[in-house]
């Protein structure tokens, strides 16, 4: 029996993507189909797992070509069901599906765009690539067969954009068994303040560690590390804080580079206290953040820039703070009554495993994608 062909295209994320390929690619695969991720990031051809990985470098490329290129790797995979993750993708998805009419088109949706585009640009150019970045968006929007939305939040956009359009919500939740937890232990001489993701200003990178000075202020009977998990985006951010740092005696600050999805929890068990301090603009006050929930995965308590989409998907308050990512004295606070009472970073702990264990994991949302395929491909 032959297995049924599926693509994974992404003109945005590396080829071992947390989504794409440890999700996505691992399920579709261990459920009989024959995978391919292809993507225009990195040069790579080779079988991982199972998953067949081609790409190309298409950083330099203009777009006409990318849509080319793609092209050109889904015709040589010749696909039952092609997976896009971006704008770009389904343009090649669209031009095979000419002469394979019955090939189904899903994009799957994960970021506010164009706002993730457009939103780079300051004044009269915002709007002006806001617009023409959504006529072609809500051209492709009729044509798929399909939309994956990655959170409840952003569905209520495409009901109005594509309304008529069928739409699954699959969300970010981690593989759980990758993640071992290991309870915060604040009764220790040495506590770990930690941060996972994409290191820049605007994600409150220094707000967290002008709170974590104060914290080493506060208590000087303890020794307290800043662990930042992840990489710097720009160049100029990473050297002034390297510069603040530099002078600091009271804290300690450590950086680990980004590594495998499988790998991270190592990473993340060693941290006492997580942390995530965005600026609540457009994008972040209305996104729900993947590492939320592979901090919990760990048995990590949280302080979290208040956000309705947390609100709206946990009882935070049974798993850690939410606080005003401006206000310094309110992120303190909540440092503190973790430091004053141990027993509630140990609840925390408890309760934010048992979440993942019993509800929100990859291995029950993953069943929500493998019926999706297969009745896209009856």
């Amino acid at each position: 029996m032959n297995k049924k062909r599926i693509c994974l295209i992404t003109s945005g994320h590396p080829p071992f993507d947390e989504r794409i390929f440890w999700k996505f690619g691992k399920s579709l695969t261990e459920s009989g189909f024959s995978v391919a991720i292809i993507c225009s990031t990195q040069e790579i051809s080779k079988v991982v797992e199972g998953i067949n990985l081609t790409g190309f470098d298409g950083i330099s490329l203009p777009k006409k070509k990318k849509i080319e290129n793609f092209y050109s790797l889904i015709n040589q995979f010749n696909p039952e069901l092609i997976i896009c993750s971006e704008l770009l993708p389904v343009f090649a998805a669209l031009k095979f599906r000419k002469l394979n009419p019955s090939t189904k088109i899903v994009l799957d949706i994960t970021e506010w765009f164009p706002e993730n585009v457009a939103f780079k640009f300051t004044g009269l150019k915002r709007w002006i690539k806001y617009f023409q970045l959504l006529l072609p968006y809500f051209y492709i929007l009729q044509k798929v067969d399909h939309l994956i939305i990655g959170e409840t939040t952003k569905k209520k956009r495409y009901d109005f954009l594509a309304s008529a359009k069928p739409k699954t919500i699959i969300g970010y939740y981690p593989v759980a068994k990758y993640f071992n937890s290991k309870k915060s232990d604040l009764l220790k001489e040495e506590i770990v303040l930690g941060y996972a993701g994409v290191i820049t200003f605007e994600r409150g990178i220094k707000s967290l560690l002008q709170a974590s000075i104060s914290i080493a202020d506060n208590f000087p009977k303890k020794k307290f590390k800043l662990l930042l998990f992840g990489r710097f985006t720009y160049q100029q951010e990473e050297t002034e804080f390297r510069e603040i740092i530099s002078e600091l005696k009271n804290l300690m600050v450590e950086f680990v580079d980004w590594t495998d999805y499988d790998k991270m929890s190592a990473v993340i068990e060693r941290m006492d206290l997580c942390f995530d301090l965005r600026k609540r603009n457009f994008i972040y006050s209305n996104s729900l953040p993947i590492k939320i929930f592979e901090y919990m995965a760990c048995g990590k308590p949280f302080i979290y820039s208040d956000i309705k989409p947390v609100r709206d998907e946990i009882d935070y308050e049974k798993y850690g703070f939410l606080v005003n990512p401006d206000n310094e004295t309110e992120i303190i606070k909540a440092i503190e009554s973790y430091l004053n009472n141990p027993g509630l970073a140990e609840e925390h702990s408890i309760n934010a495993r048992k979440l993942i264990e019993d509800n929100k994991n990859w291995e029950i949302e993953s069943k929500k994608l493998i019926d999706l395929v297969g009745k896209l491909l009856s």
